[in-house]
C-alpha cells in the first residue's frame, strides 16, 4: 500500500465517523519478541546478531474506535521503544507507529483484527558502533491479532510484520572501519492493554 493510498484510507475512516459510534482511549503494552537480521558482519560480531534477535520493549499511545454495523475500525498512534543487552553490548531503537485495524466481533467478548501499519523509524543505536542512515525513515507493514473485551478494558495480542527490508550499514567500531548490514524490518509479537475513556 502506497503512502497516498494509506492517507486516502485514513480520510475515509474519518468521514465514516459522521454515521458511526465513536469511542477513544489509551493503550500500553509490552513488545515480547522483535527480531531482525545482520548480514556480512565480521565473525567476531556475533553478539550484535544475538542482540538484534532478542529485542524487547514497550509501547504507549492512544486510539479511536469507530463502531459500524458489522465491523469496527480502529486508527491508533503509538510510540514504541526497543532495547536489549547481550554480552555487554547495548542496542536500542524507537518508532512512531500508526496502525489501522479492521476488527470483527466473533464472540461476545472476543474480536479478531488486521490491517496496515505506517511507521517512522529512528536509526538503531549500538554502543561504540557507528551506523549509516536508514534506507528509509518510513515504512509500511501489516498486523493481525485478537482482543478480549472486558467492558472498557481490553487485552490484545498482535503480530506485526514489515512489507520490505529497511537496512542500515555498520561503519565503525571505536573508530575502526567495519562492514555489515542491519535489516530493521519489523517482525514482532506484542501484548497490550487498552482502556476506553468514554
Amino acid at each position: 500500500m502506497s503512502f497516498k493510498n494509506y492517507f486516502i484510507f485514513c480520510f475515509f475512516l474519518l468521514s465514516t465517523t459522521l454515521h458511526a459510534q465513536l469511542e477513544y482511549g489509551v493503550k500500553v503494552g509490552a513488545i515480547l519478541n522483535a527480531s531482525g537480521s545482520i548480514t556480512n558482519a565480521p565473525s567476531d560480531f556475533s553478539s550484535i546478531e544475538s542482540a538484534k534477535e532478542s529485542l524487547s520493549g514497550y509501547y504507549l499511545g492512544g486510539f479511536i474506535e469507530i463502531d459500524l454495523p458489522l465491523i469496527y475500525l480502529r486508527p491508533e498512534l503509538q510510540f514504541s521503544s526497543l532495547n536489549t543487552d547481550v554480552e555487554n553490548l547495548s542496542l536500542s531503537q524507537t518508532r512512531i507507529e500508526a496502525p489501522i485495524s479492521i476488527g470483527l466481533n466473533v464472540l461476545p467478548l472476543i474480536s479478531v483484527f488486521a490491517g496496515p501499519s505506517l511507521r517512522y523509524e529512528s536509526k538503531p543505536k549500538i554502543e561504540n558502533i557507528s551506523l549509516s542512515e536508514l534506507e528509509s525513515a518510513t515504512s509500511v507493514g501489516v498486523h493481525f491479532g485478537t482482543r478480549l473485551h472486558l467492558g472498557p478494558l481490553s487485552i490484545g495480542i498482535r503480530y506485526d510484520r514489515g512489507l520490505k527490508a529497511n537496512e542500515t550499514s555498520l561503519l565503525e567500531n571505536k573508530g575502526i572501519p567495519i562492514s555489515g548490514n542491519i535489516n530493521t524490518r519489523v517482525n514482532q509479537w506484542s501484548l497490550g492493554l487498552a482502556y476506553k475513556l468514554n
